[in-house]
């Protein structure tokens, strides 16, 4: 195999920092497009919720969880704040 070749400060490589988290998708949706509109990096994922804590989500069994880069962390808070309050209010954001 050959090796691999890093473009840039590898220490910078992967610093992404959680932006906020939701267990309602169309909240979920709602933010994703607000971040894209912005043209802001991100990413999502769904982890699942164990049977036993369901209780504390509501009932959810799934949890979005949006990551962004720290860089443009900032970026991405003005962004949800700008959000409709009915989908910013099932937002846990987090605060960096």
């Amino acid at each position: 195999m050959g090796r691999s070749v890093t473009l840039g400060n590898g220490r910078d490589i992967d610093k992404d920092i959680e932006l906020c988290r939701t267990t309602n998708e169309k909240t979920s949706e709602q933010t994703i497009h607000v971040l894209m509109e912005n043209h802001i990096p991100f990413t999502k994922s769904w982890i699942n919720i164990p049977f036993f804590l369901r209780r504390k989500f509501h009932g959810a069994s799934q949890i979005c969880v949006i990551n962004t880069n720290r860089n443009r962390y900032s970026q991405a808070r003005t962004a949800i704040d700008q959000m409709d309050i009915h989908f910013k209010k099932r937002l846990v954001v987090s605060n960096y």
